[in-house]
């Protein structure tokens, strides 16, 4: 993970603030498995990192990003990176929202299950216990329920060309199981003073661009318990004109689902890149 966050020799407030949160050897507790699917270690380490990894990329930028989205605990990220809330206030945000997630299905195991080359109706047919978090395309999105749920649909589709995947994710975020937990961080961000954002920033709970304060928070809680439509997210980007994609965080999957379904408008990710200086200079020369 952006193994030059740790050469910095002033390190970022999102870095500090995140080693207070999750410790100083993250990258050791990351090699055990039980502990980085607990979203009160993972929420702050995506949030943390990924403003850690912009307080260093931004001042190398030609000009601002035309807009910006965040996946899933992401989206915290992107509206700290577009001043709408400070890092501090979003570092918070991810343990507070990790809190409320488990809390809503304590005493229950839950996960979520990536389900490939079935169309999303025809799963929620078969198994009307799914329930839709994540639509990565007409035939792939992620599905959260209770585990004996997932467990059952796995098993019925061992025999099809349907491809199963469990994440590593002990809760069944964006799905109605999160209700409890939708209501509670909604409260907590209404206490919260949000700025105006600097650029636009695509919401997921509506995949839509949002500007108003209001509908910012809305949203945000909103989505804890509400269906990601991410294809639908890259298609309001692509929609925007921009010239290329930067996905700011570790490995390089959101770049690599822009670029099976947005293939003419380039993505790479930062990890691609020794250094947010070859990042830079990729941006630039698409600029």
């Amino acid at each position: 993970m952006m193994p030059w966050l740790d050469l910095a020799l002033n390190p970022s407030a999102a870095l500090r603030e995140m080693e207070q949160m999750v410790g100083a050897a993250w990258r050791t507790t990351l090699a055990n498995q039980a502990l980085r699917s607990k979203g009160g270690f993972a929420q702050p380490l995506v949030v943390g990192t990924a403003l850690a990894a912009w307080a260093v990329l931004k001042p190398l930028l030609p000009r601002p990003p035309t807009l910006v989205a965040g996946y899933s605990v992401g989206e915290l990220a992107a509206f700290a990176s577009a001043g709408v809330i400070s890092v501090e206030t979003a570092m918070g945000l991810a343990t507070i929202r990790a809190d409320w997630m488990d809390r809503s299905v304590r005493g229950q195991k839950s996960g979520l299950l990536s389900i490939s080359g079935l169309a999303v109706r025809s799963v929620l047919e078969q198994f009307p216990r799914l329930h839709c978090a994540i639509v990565i395309d007409y035939d792939h999105a992620i599905f959260g329920a209770l585990s004996n749920d997932l467990d059952q649909a796995q098993t019925g589709l061992a025999d099809t060309s349907a491809i199963c995947k469990t994440l590593a994710i002990d809760v069944a975020s964006h799905t109605p199981l999160m209700a409890d937990a939708s209501e509670g961080f909604s409260a907590a961000l209404l206490e919260l003073p949000f700025q105006p954002p600097e650029f636009s920033i695509v919401l997921n709970s509506r995949a839509m661009v949002g500007r108003r304060v209001s509908e910012l928070k809305t949203a945000l809680g909103a989505q804890l318990c509400t269906t990601i439509d991410w294809a639908a997210c890259m298609d309001v980007i692509a929609e925007r004109g921009v010239h290329c994609i930067l996905e700011i965080g570790p490995n390089s999957a959101l770049a690599s689902l822009w670029n099976r379904r947005h293939p003419t408008i380039p993505a790479r990710s930062i990890e691609e890149f020794k250094n947010p200086q070859g990042a830079a200079m990729w941006v630039q020369s698409h600029a």
